[in-house]
């Protein structure tokens, strides 16, 4: 939380007037960026703040941009918009190469390309998807002045955010004799106090960490086969530990040497593809698979220093069947989407005992976040979702479409957006867009003296829009005489907000106290 102010001189007293803002940095991310695959704490929430009032000007793009083969998602940091991209095409249309992308933020510009990857003669990864839309699935990771890529072949790249410049490149496949599985690798590099934690599938110690200095070797651990799924850090405990979910299960590491504090055997059998991330919530740990793998629930018990696990609930039904979509959770209910197809349902799900609230049809495949305690969905087809977080009832708020021509062979979303100061990102498999969704900063004008001690306050946006009807109901102004105080323990004022001309004023504000503080916030 930031404050900043201002002060101003009326009639022998003095108000310090300050407006406040709101803000979060999570470790070294900058305010306001989607450093990595699903946000800045790898669990697809976000605090910023967007409008929720999806109408007129706020639908219309940013910017929309092409873009060649891939169903990477996207991550934003530092002005530049980072994601992968087939391309180096054959004469048969086919792409030979992988590339790292940085574009503007503003307006959808390519900085560079990087190429990460030449992959072998067959076709990438093997008509899995797609005949013409099939690319990589990883995601890069921004931290500080590095982007860190981890390519379809398990090449892990550190690169330069400014100009893509090679920092230093590691083959993994070579250097440890590591293997990938059917359709590659799709996780995305986790980097963690200058680890980046990767199952690179070698040998009896698949497991490792590398230093994000130079790439050598941390440690390695766990004969735990690779997935697709890419792992998580989590507290669960009290305890910060790297939750992967792999082939025979899922495992709790410590990040600092690869011992494990628990594991608990899948209550299915290993088939094809798992792609979903572990979704921890309290001392509960959520999977899903699809090819008859089904969602599952394991709780983390943990008895002094003894670790155990309980297996809560499993459901195999096709209905419960997650392909690759992590779903969010929300004060112990997980939402997402399940199924294989474009008509699949979004689903209200009770973590604790698996119990369905409700289903919707028609998301598809698409990604789910949870935006300042709201649910914003990007289906299949493109459509941008606002959805209140409620498990007794699906409440839909606003939608509009974001990528135009959906295409079931050629374009289509099968990722998540990333949320970065108040703009939404969207991608495809053919496009990427940007949309502003922000909501101005409040800022207070110097207050207006009238009879009897009293005085007038207005509120406006910084940049001099029309403060939103919507904004009234969730806006506060306090005051203090005490400026030391936190700002939650200064006095709300209880007269009346009245939004005129999009300025919104207080009236008969007491003005008797020879020195006053006054601030404007929105919890929500």
């Amino acid at each position: 939380m930031r404050i900043t102010d201002t002060e101003q001189r009326y009639q022998g007293h003095c108000w310090r007037l300050a407006a406040l803002i709101s803000w979060v940095a999570i470790g070294a991310a900058f305010a306001g960026d989607w450093p990595q695959y699903r946000g800045p704490t790898q669990d697809g929430v976000s605090t910023d703040r967007i409008n929720r009032q999806w109408t007129g000007s706020v639908t219309n793009a940013l910017w929309t941009v092409h873009l060649t083969n891939g169903l990477t998602s996207l991550a934003v940091s530092q002005g530049r918009v980072f994601t992968q991209v087939a391309g180096g095409f054959d004469g048969e249309g086919l792409p030979r190469k992988e590339y790292c992308l940085a574009l503007s933020a503003t307006n959808g510009t390519v900085l560079w390309s990087t190429e990460v990857e030449n992959w072998p003669s067959n076709l990438y990864p093997g008509f899995g998807v797609g005949s013409t839309d099939d690319g990589p699935r990883s995601t890069p990771t921004i931290e500080g002045d590095s982007v860190y890529v981890l390519s379809a072949y398990l090449k892990l790249w550190r690169l330069n955010v400014t100009n893509g410049a090679v920092v230093w490149q590691k083959d993994l496949r070579s250097l440890y004799g590591g293997s990938v599985i059917g359709w590659q690798n799709a996780a995305s590099p986790l980097v963690d106090n200058g680890l980046i934690f990767i199952n690179v599938n070698a040998g009896t110690q698949r497991i490792m960490a590398l230093r994000t200095s130079d790439g050598s070797l941390a440690w390695r651990s766990q004969n735990e086969a690779m997935t697709h799924a890419t792992p998580v850090l989590a507290t669960i405990h009290g305890v910060r530990q790297l939750v992967f979910a792999t082939q025979s299960g899922l495992v709790g590491l410590n990040p600092d040497d690869g011992t494990q504090f628990w594991r608990m055997n899948h209550p299915f059998s290993y088939s094809t593809s798992l792609a979903v991330s572990p979704v921890v919530y309290s001392n509960m740990v959520f999977t899903s698979g699809s090819y008859g793998m089904g969602s599952a629930v394991t709780r983390v018990n943990r008895t002094n220093d003894t670790w155990t696990t309980t297996l809560l609930w499993h459901n195999a039904s096709s209905s419960r069947q997650s392909h690759w979509m992590t779903p969010v959770c929300h004060n112990g209910f997980l939402y997402g989407p399940y199924g294989s197809s474009a008509s699949s349902p979004l689903k209200c799900v009770e973590m604790a005992t698996g119990t369905e609230k409700w289903s919707v049809n028609n998301f598809g495949r698409g990604g789910v976040l949870l935006v300042n305690d709201q649910l914003l969905g990007l289906t299949e087809r493109g459509a941008l979702v606002l959805i209140q977080p409620n498990p007794d009832a699906y409440t839909e708020l606003a939608r509009f479409q974001t990528i135009p021509n959906y295409n079931a062979d050629a374009n289509k979303c099968w990722n998540v957006p990333a949320v970065a100061d108040g703009r939404v990102y969207v991608r495809s498999t053919a496009y990427a867009a940007a949309f502003d969704l922000s909501v101005p900063d409040l800022k207070l004008d110097a207050p207006q003296m009238g009879p009897a001690n009293q005085m007038q306050l207005m509120v406006r946006t910084s940049e001099g829009t029309p403060v939103n009807a919507n904004r009234l109901t969730s806006l506060e102004v306090r005051a203090s005489t005490n400026l030391a105080l936190a700002p939650t323990a200064w006095t709300k004022l209880t007269n009346a907000l009245v939004l005129t001309n999009g300025v919104v004023r207080l009236t008969n504000v007491d003005a008797g106290a020879p020195r006053q503080f006054f601030i404007v916030s929105e919890p929500k």
